[in-house]
């Protein structure tokens, strides 16, 4: 397993603001990045980490247990 420890921190900010775009503002990255780390470390754990919705992120039982 090779994740990078920058993933996790994207993963912190994103749980925090309950919001990939708010994460990206206030990490001062762009929404893609985003979304592409949080894609990366789902696929890393083989796990979900967030359910989308229309309103913003939440997390999912896996998500609350990282």
């Amino acid at each position: 397993m090779n994740i990078n420890l920058e993933y996790y921190k994207i993963f912190y900010y994103v749980a925090r603001q309950g919001s990939v775009t708010a994460a990206a503002a206030e990490l001062s990255v762009s929404q893609p990045a985003v979304s592409q780390a949080i894609k990366h470390l789902e696929t890393e754990l083989d796990a979900r980490l967030f359910n989308r919705t229309s309103k913003g992120v939440r997390l999912t039982p896996e998500g609350e247990a990282l």
